[in-house]
């Protein structure tokens, strides 16, 4: 029975969402009104805050707001990831998510949060991955390596940590070549670098702006990068698909998220505004040189690619064994 409770009830309700709907509409057609923030889950420097910091100055400029870094360094980048997942969907705080940070929401088995606490805006590229080998561990080229890891001991890999997208990438690769090998996990990739050099361990998966400064080291050889066509400043390095294994294509991306439930216009100002710094030929002329291969992608077409990087670091972690309970 409709009872003058209920139509009371009812009414209050549809007024409460429609002042809610005008609320949230206002949020957006005022954004921004105050400064942004940037939430980078690295120390200052790294590759995720030197794109940024660059980015920012073509966003403040755009959107008539200042944009500002804040680096919350730590866990792998969960400490920034579970920051902006936990902040109020208005717009002010928005995540640099890149691979490193995609792979914590299948790696960690206590993390607070996962990818569906965000609203994917904009992903603007990456640099692609190099295979990197120790001469002074007597490895030169693709056969050597082979042969090493279908040894009766395989090869030893090293890389920045388990499950950084290096460890996942290398063992990938081991399974579609045959071979095996034993992981050793360092502090971080120039560690790894560093222990490969020396010939400590047989083999590495960098970034190919990292293995660039490489290029000329007699203790070290670039047999492949990951990319779809050979790099701007490692011409004569192929490609994995030129060596036979087009299946290892991994890279470290970088995107941008913000909370769950951020207006549609936010979406659409920020990104406007990070694409244009892309296309910017200042930004092009300083990366491309290093090895940043520029990718756009928004909406439906990044949230499809982020759940498909999702689905292929959770089959090697879980065929594999690996995981982080901290």
């Amino acid at each position: 029975m409709i009872t003058r409770r209920s139509v009371l009830l009812g009414t209050t309700a549809a007024i409460s969402a429609c002042l809610l709907s005008r609320a949230s509409d206002a949020l957006a057609a005022e954004w921004p009104a105050r400064p942004i923030t940037i939430n980078i889950g690295n120390a200052p420097g790294g590759d995720d805050d030197t794109l940024s910091r660059f980015l920012a100055q073509t966003a403040s400029e755009e959107l008539g707001q200042p944009v500002v870094i804040e680096n919350r360094a730590g866990g792998s980048t969960t400490v920034a990831g579970n920051a902006v997942a936990g902040a109020k969907p208005d717009g002010y705080n928005i995540l640099c998510l890149i691979t490193a940070g995609l792979v914590q929401t299948v790696l960690r088995d206590n993390l607070q949060y996962g990818l569906d606490d965000f609203v994917p805006i904009v992903e603007i590229g990456g640099y692609p991955l190099a295979l990197i080998v120790s001469a002074k561990a007597g490895i030169t080229s693709t056969d050597e390596l082979m042969a090493a890891a279908k040894s009766p001991d395989g090869v030893t890999f090293a890389s920045g940590g388990v499950g950084t997208v290096g460890h996942l990438t290398s063992t990938m690769f081991l399974k579609e070549a045959g071979g095996k090998g034993v992981h050793v996990s360092y502090k971080n990739n120039p560690e790894g670098i560093q222990a490969l050099a020396g010939g400590f361990t047989q083999m590495i998966f960098a970034s190919a702006r990292e293995a660039a400064l490489l290029k000329d080291d007699p203790n070290v050889r670039v047999l492949a990068v990951t990319s779809p066509a050979r790099t701007a400043n490692m011409p004569n390095v192929p490609t994995t698909a030129e060596i036979g294994y087009p299946q290892i294509n991994s890279r470290v991306w970088y995107s941008y998220a913000a909370p769950k439930g951020v207006p549609d216009e936010v979406v659409t100002k920020f990104s406007a505004a990070i694409v244009k710094g892309v296309k910017d030929p200042k930004f092009q002329e300083r990366f491309t040189p290093l090895s940043f291969q520029t990718d756009i992608k928004t909406g439906d077409e990044l949230t499809a690619f982020l759940k498909a990087e999702q689905d292929k670091f959770r089959k090697v972690i879980t065929e594999n064994n690996i995981r982080l309970n901290n």
